[in-house]
């Protein structure tokens, strides 16, 4: 049947590889022939790769092209290998992200906010925009040639998403492990909503520690003046002599909330003040003094102002010394009506003008420098503010101990295996989990509020927790739930959950989860739990936990440092298999990626290389005919047992490093049997001279072995690799690379000692070729040479037998061998093994002139040598610069140390005998 006839796209005519004209081509075949979908009908072992949800507002991004690249190699190795496969795609709702997309876009074409829409009207803007954006990422990714079911893509809002979603949460809620209260939470004054603990980023920042008088009052006062007062951190205010205790705080404006001092209950400088008052600076409140043993008393003065409604270890301090709360801080960070003369100042505004009152009052005793880990919300950017509001909870431990027991009991496996002791160190310190987003964009949580006569919720009649509105007139609540609370959720609801679906029942559990570390608390390990409790099992069997793609320099990318690189980009201008193979090679297990685009070259080379290798034999095949191996693996040449061996071996070696998922190290390898051995050595031996043809048995093999490696290749570059298995011969449709069997080593014929034998020769000519390269001689330049073979063993007669590949490969004419073949004079040497090469150079170069050239360069060479062990040499040198320069002079010097060997080596050769 011929191509058309099948609808597969026709042969590239093309000599050169043009990556723009074959993979949209391509992909589109793919698509359309139904090679991504996943069948729950079969009866082939599944294999499930879940993807990570994309935001529905982003653009593919390096990172997402490395997860992509590696999951699709799994996927499509998987399906060659006759497993039923799925990859399920999907996206994320992405609350905030998408809310603040949304709003930003509405701010500057209509000059509006959301709450000029109203809640329906922004949701509904939201939903428009999803359906004209939400597609994009998915051209994208299509660019890059991932085979997931498309057909099955998933979005987490998506009706039968929403009700997973809020089946858990009354589940949850049911089982007690959903709670309401009023705690202490994150909240992002920018977006106006609480944070969990994980979307918060604590970034070092310069600041200051103001030192602030706080007045004793009443009995303390008293107390103190009838006592030596150099015994109290502070001294007495100069105009009113009035005693006081100094207290550093990092944060003036939080002092308006202050309720409590808390001190050391054995700090000696304070033992007195227990059970004390002071007066709280500019408003004047009396604080109670405090003991608690949580103090530290090195810090500072020892003296801690207590904030129980701004600060975590304050509130914790205020519970269990009955403390009062006293909120100063609006919901956009702005003082409210308990901050006295500065509310509706912005916090930060409000902190200078406290400053400035205090230093008029004589109550700012000093200020230092002071560096501190500053909490930053990941979604906004805005500094954290610590907040006492009435949110929902998910009680975690109960949920965590099943999923450290599945990753104990070896039901999941990490790799990189540390990986599951920073898992087990998060999950043994978890703490609750706020699910509460007070956003319009996500999840509406599933509870219901009475209402009173005026529509207004009366709390006072309690709430019901249902999927469905309860009763006619009840109210949902306002506040969605975090965006993770429905991707925690995604291995099982993607598939049906919770109905017992087919897809379900075939395509879970999943078989890897492939991410980057920086979603490890965020998702997978809440996965893990979810899969465990709602599910029973495991949500994946193994978890690959790649690097992350950062800048040459070893910085994150970003925006501000103009350091990004778009993958987008980089396939048009290297084309997507150079993007994938690059990444891949690049994605060291357990090591971040350092990425310039240059990287993208050696991509470019390697797919021109398969490209090109193609012709040396695909030049000689007659269109429409089939060529067939006739040769037994006995009949075959040397230099072709060598090549099936060393496929037969790749594949082997392969296969034990996808089973550890060593990708870069498996594709390393494929590139090494297929640049070095199969171009660089088997096709140079078997192309027969210009002009002349080759046999129809050696284009059978060279055609079979190539075949072998486009199906190996094809899982990380599989545009040209597609393109060349059709270009090779006439295909049916179902006869696409996508669905070829994956290869087998056992099916490759092999002789360990044959291949032995040829690898000796390779040293042998590798060997000639170096001394060639180190005097400037031109390898096609015809030379003699000999070799000394350890003994008789039928080395030597190989090396005789086989003279022709050294005449072609190394230029030798004239060829000895044998135990007692003798260094000739004026010869260079090379070891080969157990063996020795010895090429005469008298008569290949003007030896007088060469060793003149030689002394000069070792003179060169010992003065610049000498330069750097002076520097070395240099104690203030090697203590005052930095680590890395001395570094490149130390490399400067192992450099300069093997120059000098080979030249002395080479001098060595050229004395006179």
């Amino acid at each position: 049947m011929s191509e058309a006839d099948t609808g597969a796209p026709p042969r590239a005519t093309s000599s050169q590889y043009d990556p723009t004209a074959i993979e949209a081509r391509w992909y589109d075949f793919w698509e359309k022939g139904g090679f991504f979908q996943a069948d729950e009908r079969s009866e082939r072992a599944p294999f499930t790769v879940m993807m990570p949800p994309p935001n529905v507002t982003g653009r593919l991004h390096i990172g997402h092209a490395l997860q992509s690249t590696i999951q699709d190699a799994l996927t499509r190795i998987a399906r060659m290998k006759g497993r039923e496969a799925l990859w399920q795609p999907g996206l994320d709702h992405a609350g905030i992200a998408t809310q603040n997309v949304v709003e930003r876009r509405l701010r500057e074409e209509d000059g509006q906010t959301r709450h000029d829409l109203g809640r329906e009207q922004f949701v509904g803007r939201v939903w428009e925009w999803k359906e004209e954006y939400g597609d994009i990422i998915t051209d994208q990714m299509r660019r890059l040639g991932v085979s997931c079911d498309w057909s099955r893509r998933r979005f987490t809002m998506d009706e039968g998403f929403t009700r997973a979603v809020q089946e858990v949460f009354v589940k949850l809620y049911e089982e007690g492990l959903i709670y309401r209260g009023d705690y202490l939470v994150n909240w992002d004054p920018e977006n106006r909503t609480a944070l969990s603990d994980e979307e918060v980023e604590n970034e070092e920042r310069a600041g200051h520690l103001w030192y602030v008088r706080y007045p004793l009052a009443g009995a303390a006062r008293n107390d103190v003046e009838t006592r030596d007062r150099a015994s109290l951190p502070g001294d007495a205010d100069a105009e009113t002599n009035r005693p006081y205790l100094t207290i550093a705080t990092t944060r003036p404006e939080t002092m308006l909330g202050d309720t409590a001092i808390a001190v050391h209950p054995e700090d000696e400088r304070y033992a007195h003040l227990i059970g004390q008052t002071v007066t709280l600076p500019l408003l004047e409140r009396e604080l109670p003094i405090v003991a608690d043993e949580h103090i530290d008393s090195e810090f500072g003065t020892g003296a801690l102002k207590v904030t129980p409604a701004h600060d975590e270890n304050d509130f914790a301090i205020g519970q269990r010394h009955d403390l009062r709360t006293v909120n100063v801080m609006s919901e956009d960070g702005t003082i409210n009506e308990n901050g006295g003369p500065y509310e509706g100042l912005d916090r930060f505004a409000a902190r200078e003008k406290i400053v400035e009152d205090l230093e008029e009052q004589g109550l700012l005793e000093n200020v230092d420098d002071h560096t501190a880990q500053v909490p930053v919300s990941s979604r906004s950017g805005a500094v954290i503010e610590p907040l006492i509001s009435r949110q929902w909870f998910v009680e975690m431990e109960p949920l965590a101990e099943p999923a450290i027991e599945a990753v104990e009991g070896g039901e999941i496996d990490f790799y990189p295996e540390r990986w599951a002791s920073e898992y087990f160190r998060w999950m043994e310190n978890i703490r609750d989990w706020c699910i509460s987003r007070q956003l319009w964009w996500g999840h509406r949580i599933p509870v219901w509020y009475y209402t009173d006569e005026h529509g207004e919720i009366d709390e006072s009649e309690g709430y019901v927790v249902s999927v469905e509105q309860p009763e006619e007139g009840m109210t949902q609540e306002t506040d969605v739930l975090d965006t993770w609370f429905s991707s925690w959720l995604w291995p099982f609801a993607t598939l049906g959950w919770p109905e017992e679906t087919k897809s379900l029942e075939k395509f879970y559990p999943t078989d890897v989860l492939v991410s980057g570390y920086d979603i490890l608390f965020f998702w997978i390990a809440r996965m893990v739990m979810a899969g465990e409790h709602f599910t029973d099992e495991a949500p994946f069997e193994d978890i690959f936990i790649t690097g992350m793609v950062k800048d040459e320099q070893g910085r994150w990318m970003s925006k501000s440092l103009g350091n990004g690189i778009d993958p987008l980009e980089m396939i048009d201008q290297y084309g997507a298999d150079a993007v994938r193979f690059s990444l891949t090679v690049l994605c060291a297990q357990g090591q971040d990626i350092k990425l310039a685009p240059s990287k993208f070259e050696m991509g470019r080379n390697f797919a021109n290389k398969i490209w090109n290798a193609f012709n040396v034999f695909g030049q000689f095949m007659e269109e429409g005919r089939r060529y067939e191996r006739s040769r037994a693996f006995g009949e075959l040449e040397l230099v072709e047992q060598w090549m099936l061996t060393r496929l037969s071996d790749t594949i082997e070696a392969v296969e034990d490093d996808l089973s550890r998922y060593r990708l870069n190290e498996a594709l390393q390898k494929i590139y090494h049997c297929f640049w070095s051995d199969y171009c660089d050595w088997y096709l140079e031996l078997i192309k027969p001279p210009y002009g002349e043809e080759m046999t129809d048995e050696r284009i059978a093999l060279a055609a079979w072995i190539y075949e072998r490696l486009l199906e190996l290749l094809h899982p990380f570059m599989p545009f040209v690799t597609e393109e060349l298995w059709h270009r090779l011969r006439s295909r049916d449709e179902d006869e696409a690379l996508i669905a070829a069997s994956w290869p087998e080593a056992g099916a490759v014929n092999a002789d360990a000692g044959r291949a032995g034998t040829f690898a000796a020769l390779q040293e042998m000519i590798a060997g000639i070729r170096s001394v060639k390269s180190d005097y400037g001689v031109g390898q096609g330049q015809e030379i003699a040479a000999s070799v000394r073979v350890p003994s008789e063993d039928g080395l030597a007669d190989a090396v005789r037998t086989h003279a022709a590949y050294f005449e072609k490969l190394a230029g030798v004419t004239e060829l000895a061998a044998g135990p007692a073949e003798e260094k000739p004079r004026a010869s260079a040497a090379k070891v080969a093994g157990e063996s020795e090469v010895f090429v005469p150079l008298e008569g290949m170069i003007d030896l007088d002139q060469e060793r003149e050239r030689l002394r000069k360069e070792i003179e060169n060479k010992e003065n610049f040598l000498d330069g750097v062990r002076r520097k070395l040499s240099n104690e203030q040198f090697i203590t005052k610069a930095p680590a890395e320069v001395v570094e490149r002079e130390r490399q400067k010097r192992r450099d300069a140390n093997e120059a000098l060997d080979r030249l002395r080596a080479n001098l060595d050769d050229l004395v006179e005998g």
